[in-house]
């Protein structure tokens, strides 16, 4: 419940749709609950957001803004973008149950249009111009969420249950039929999600600044 006196402002009912979505998800998101959540009916809302679809891309804009961007003036375009990539990651991590609106949505705000700025000037300083920056930029951010995805579990269908994870599929298999499969079993336990991470932005950024 909102506190006695404290004034209703966008970045209040933004924060408190995030902590709804981080507690009920996406399918248990509502503007009725998110006005009770502040103590106040949900007509009161759309005083401070136009939409349901405008909270949700205040949302998308909180968690941008929440990744620090780097500060070091001498740090290379490449260096600048591994730095965004993690800090992203990291941010995206934390709010796993808003990352399939993160994957389906683009950027309204003016908050996030300038992490998207800076992120399209970086590439223009590696060189990296006209269309060619857009579509690294959306390989890169592709990746960083897909990854992200996969990596937290989120279910993309509501109600449906995981199932096995793939290694324990292919036990089940025999081993002549499948053999680099079984092969490649004992080295399942040397996976590590952040060294995945870093393996598959080096290979994006091989092939954008070679």
């Amino acid at each position: 419940m909102a506190k006695s006196g404290e004034p209703l402002t966008r970045q209040r009912v933004l924060e408190a749709a995030l902590r709804l979505i981080d507690q009920e998800g996406l399918e248990g998101f509502s503007m009725r609950k998110l006005g009770a959540s502040l103590g106040v009916e949900a007509m009161s809302l759309y005083n401070h957001v136009e939409s349901k679809r405008a909270v949700f891309d205040g949302v998308i804009e909180l968690l941008i803004v929440q990744a620090p961007l780097p500060v070091h003036p001498n740090a290379t375009p490449r260096e600048e973008l591994w730095t965004i990539a993690h800090a992203f990651r990291d941010v995206l991590r934390a709010h796993p149950r808003v990352l399939p609106l993160v994957a389906t949505s683009p950027l309204r705000t003016s908050a996030s249009l300038v992490m998207l700025d800076r992120l399209l000037e970086t590439f223009h300083q590696a060189q990296i111009t006209g269309v060619q920056s857009i579509y690294a930029l959306q390989c890169l951010v592709g990746f960083i969420v897909g990854h992200t995805l996969i990596g937290t579990g989120t279910q993309a269908v509501e109600g449906l249950e995981p199932g096995p994870n793939g290694p324990m599929v292919w036990q089940r298999f025999p081993a002549e039929q499948y053999p680099r499969l079984h092969t490649l079993l004992p080295e399942i336990v040397q996976w590590n999600a952040d060294q995945e991470f870093d393996f598959g932005l080096q290979a994006l950024f091989q092939g954008l600044f070679g």
